[in-house]
């Protein structure tokens, strides 16, 4: 039996279409007639429903009075049992709005750190004695800056909150606000003429962890930057005739924008990197640059670099050293692999803050009839009973009751009515009718849905929030951020106050989330961010800062272990910013590209269910915005997420000619040829599988596979442990002046939680090249037998060798001395692979051969087994698909290393001493099998 008094959807999840559906069935059978001022809100329980029947039946009895509710809710959420005031059973489920129509084309960006040479030195000068703000919180740091300045001239005053008696140094506590504001003001005041800032409180080693705090951080290290520019922009847009004024920003995260590391770093540098972006629009006659430095790097090297970028680089805005490379960030186009699902949402518990309305409600739609998700609002939106009344009227009624019973109300309150309160008021009540609505539509497709109503800025309220969610759900599946404001305006006329409510509603409330154990430890993150944060914008240094902040904190989540992407886009058609007249005219004229809600959030909704990159952007072209054309935008960009290459066969980056990166598994049922390679029961990929992967890779990035690698290293080997597919990384990108392709085989050491432990392994890389010299001349020729008869045949060999039936490359060895080995390659009769055969580009059977031929050599006379190390020069003459049949095989041993490796230069070859293929110090290292 239930239980009477056991509220119907919080407790029996009997939400509020089936109500209507069991009030209407309760009508019919106990014949009591409709009655249209009869609500459900006011029947919660079993009980209540019992009453109904009983007073309608005696048609004396008073009308139920609501009951108690049976379980504490927070105070501000309401009583989603309530339907609207008219709900007959008989009105149809809510039938999906329709699909809008947009254009194909492709949207989705990754972020990537690409080598960025100067291209054109502008040389520029300060101008004597015009004063430098230095803001510092390393002092040795700020006076090596100094140091500097003072070769140019140019005097230089140091903000900073250490104690100190240099000259011109202003101690002020950066986190006083108000203190750091008047200081600004009064130093403006003084010095109208400031040429240059200096920006260096991100030059730090900060990582996220328990103790981050976003908004404390904030006015510890951005909000100066912020002050810095409000105050003394005025001298930096005044640049003296000859000479330039500037703005440094510099950090030491990664030398890459966060985009290198593999640490978890702390998101408040994207709360540094934003506003710079945006700052830098703002003050168009001063020389920007936001750089950023690796950790290690010394003061010297920050100064050097710094003072070369204000005073002779190119205008280039965001440069990153590593390495000792000049290195920037650009968005590049990539196809998401939608062959397999990386997170799965049917059933899951999903909270979406700021779903309310707008792009949030939308993608809560498309989540529910896609996936099936079950989905949880997090909004500040009041339903009341009032809104609910809107849900039923047609656009005309809606008009009426604006102007009429709405207006009316208005102007009987004590607050006087204007137009603007109306608009207001309506506003926020057809908001909550459509958020209503909106639930009640995704409840009609058989999800449940769940509304917490929260004001994200309220502590007590965002807790008891939290509280109720896990106390219905536990820790849930997944979270979506889309909460956030928005408000331009320039730098010099936006307050402090505005700047936090921005910075606070977006960024602290993530920390919060996160924070607060929401979500669970395989949960995933997902936030809604904006392209201000990559490429700046006009107006928004508060919204580039909250944005980027997000989208940093999604890669260390990445780094972390844990699934976490950030969507970076931009403006949308008729939605958001693109709905005002005035910036979507202006946007227009920059020749900016909008979005479309239903694309964006298509692409948004894809990317969590089949992504693994922590940051996209999507975006069409950006026109005029994108300065420094940082936004690789193709609108037909079509590769596909397979590159038709066994070994290099999943494309997460590529861009023709210059990267890519993509990943490979390696397991026993796509690689069986792996059971013929094993020591000891494991598994190993062979070293010549690695270069077949190597010439793949380039062939996708060059449009051809390569003649050579060069530079080859086999560092650690790649294992099938306990024959659990073994999955790797593969990265290359083209070296300057032509210097071929660079690549290398990565994996990370995920834990049983799924958390990447220690660093990145390099398991193999080599460099592709176009060419090699061949070391083979007719000197070098050996002679060839007219009977082949061996001193050891394959039988004999293989008793040795670990090597089974695909792998028994050789069929015999002709001769082995101590300078040399003569042998014959003879093509396996056992396939690599089971059924079909994959198409290979750099016959690594042969070269398998060639290293079993030179290791033989080792044998018999080193008494070594030995193992793959390196290879000076790969040479392939051919990438034909089939090997031949037989070949020729002589190595030539040219001593040992001083390491004790075996050194030789190695052939393939047909009778007539036409090469297949070639090997020039190839250099093996004695292992204990």
């Amino acid at each position: 039996m239930l239980e009477l008094d056991l509220d119907m959807e919080a407790d029996l999840g009997i939400d509020t279409v089936k109500q209507a559906e069991l009030f209407a069935a309760i009508r019919e059978h106990y014949t009591i007639p409709r009655n249209d001022s009869v609500s459900l809100k006011d029947y919660p329980t079993i009980r209540h429903c019992i009453k109904f029947v009983t007073d309608q039946k005696s048609a004396a009895a008073p009308a139920a009075a609501p009951a108690a509710k049976t379980r504490a809710r927070q105070p501000e959420l309401l009583d989603l049992t309530a339907a609207p005031q008219e709900a007959p059973a008989e009105k149809p489920a809510p039938k999906a709005a329709p699909k809008q129509e947009y254009p194909k084309r492709h949207i989705r960006h990754v972020p990537t750190i690409i080598l960025a040479p100067v291209e054109q030195e502008v040389i520029k000068k300060l101008a004597p004695k015009r004063p430098v703000a230095i803001f510092a919180e390393d002092l040795d740091l700020a006076k090596a800056f100094r140091a500097e300045l003072n070769k140019h001239r140019a005097d230089s005053y140091i903000f900073t909150p250490a104690k100190t008696k240099l000259k011109d140094a202003i101690t002020v506590d950066f986190r006083d606000v108000p203190a750091l504001e008047k200081t600004l003001a009064d130093f403006a005041a003084a010095h109208p003429d400031t040429q240059g800032i200096v920006y260096l409180p991100g030059c730090m080693v900060k990582s996220l962890s328990a103790e981050t705090a976003a908004f404390e951080d904030l006015k510890r290290y951005a909000l100066p930057l912020f002050l810095a520019a409000k105050y003394l922009s005025g001298g930096l847009n005044q640049a003296e005739a000859g000479h330039t004024t500037f703005m440094a920003v510099v950090t030491t995260l990664d030398g890459g924008f966060g985009y290198k590391t593999k640490d978890a770093y702390d998101p408040i540098y994207g709360a540094i990197h934003g506003p710079t972006l945006c700052l830098r629009k703002e003050l168009e006659k001063s020389a920007v640059k936001l750089l950023d430095f690796e950790p290690s790097s010394s003061n010297q090297v920050i100064v050097q670099k710094t003072f070369y970028e204000i005073l002779y680089s190119d205008k280039r805005l965001a440069i990153g050293y590593a390495d000792g490379k000049r290195w920037t960030m650009v968005g590049k186009p990539v196809a998401l692999d939608k062959s397999r699902r990386t997170t799965e949402l049917e059933g899951k518990n999903v909270l979406i803050t700021g779903a309310g309305r707008g792009l949030g409600a939308m993608f809560a739609r498309m989540l529910a009839e896609q996936h099936k998700a079950n989905i949880l609002i997090l909004d500040m939106m009041e339903i009341s009973d009032k809104a609910k009344r809107l849900t039923g009227m047609s656009e005309a009624e809606l008009k009426a009751y604006k102007m009429g019973e709405l207006w009316n109300e208005l102007k009987a309150s004590a607050d006087k009515a204007t137009p603007a309160t109306l608009e207001k008021e309506f506003t926020r009540l057809k908001d909550a009718a459509d958020m209503h609505r909106n639930m009640e539509a995704m409840r009609a497709l058989g999800v449940k849905v769940h509304y917490y109503r929260c004001d994200l800025m309220n502590p007590a309220a965002f807790k008891t929030a939290m509280d109720n969610i896990k106390a219905d759900f536990g820790a849930i599946d997944g979270l979506v951020h889309f909460a956030g404001m928005e408000r331009s305006k320039l730098a010099v006329d936006k307050t402090v106050e505005e700047f936090n409510l921005i910075f606070t509603v977006k960024a602290d409330s993530a920390i919060n989330l996160w924070k607060s154990g929401i979500v669970k430890e395989k949960g995933f993150w997902a936030m809604a961010s904006s392209i201000a944060g990559k490429f700046g914008n006009l107006g928004q240094t508060d919204y580039a800062a909250a944005n980027d902040y997000v989208a940093k904190f999604c890669v260390s989540q990445t780094n972390r272990g844990v699934r976490a992407v950030s969507i970076d886009m931009t403006g949308y058609a008729q939605i958001g910013m693109g709905a005002r007249p005035g910036v979507e005219a202006f946007l227009k004229s920059q020749e900016m590209e909008f979005l479309y809600p239903e694309e964006g959030m298509q692409a948004f909704l894809d990317e969590i269910a089949y992504g693994k990159v922590p940051e996209i952007i999507l975006s069409g072209s950006l026109g005029k915005l994108d300065w420094d054309k940082q936004l690789l935008y193709e609108p037909n960009f079509s590769a596909s997420a397979s590159s038709g290459y066994h070994f290099a066969p999943r494309l997460e980056d590529l861009l023709k000619g210059e990267s890519l990166a993509a990943s490979k598994e390696f397991s026993l049922e796509s690689d069986p040829y792996l059971t013929d390679h094993s020591i000891n029961g494991t598994p190993y990929v062979p070293g010549v599988m690695g270069l077949e992967t190597f010439a793949e890779a380039a062939a996708v990035v060059t449009g051809a596979p390569p003649k050579a690698l060069v530079n080859v290293r086999f560092a650690v080997p790649i294992k099938l442990l306990r024959n659990k597919p073994a999955e790797v990384k593969i990265k290359a990108f083209t070296l300057a002046n032509g210097g071929g392709v660079e690549m290398r085989l990565e994996s990370d050491f995920v834990s049983p939680k799924g958390l990447r432990l220690g660093q990145t392994r390099t398991h193999f890389k080599a460099v592709a090249a176009s060419d090699a010299p061949s070391a083979w001349t007719p000197a070098m020729r050996p002679v060839l037998p007219k009977v082949k008869k061996y001193k050891a045949d394959l039988a004999t060999i293989y008793k040795t060798y670990f090597h089974g039936p695909s792998f028994q490359v050789l069929d015999g060895i002709i001769s082995v001395d101590k300078t040399s080995v003569l042998a014959v390659f003879k093509r396996p009769a056992a396939p690599l692979w089971k059924g079909t055969q994959q198409k290979l580009v750099f016959h690594p059977l042969v070269f398998e051969a060639l290293f079993q031929a030179c290791g033989w050599r080792d044998i018999q006379f080193d008494r070594s087994m030995a193992l793959p190390d390196a290879v000076g020069a790969a040479i392939a003459y051919d990438h034909e698909p089939v090997d031949p049949e037989t070949l020729f095989l002589y190595g030539v041993f040219k001593g040992r290393t001083d390491d004790n490796r075996s050194l030789y230069d190695a052939w393939a070859f047909d009778a007539d001493f036409n090469l297949a293929a070639e090997l020039r110090d190839y250099a093996m290292i004695p292992t204990p099998i």
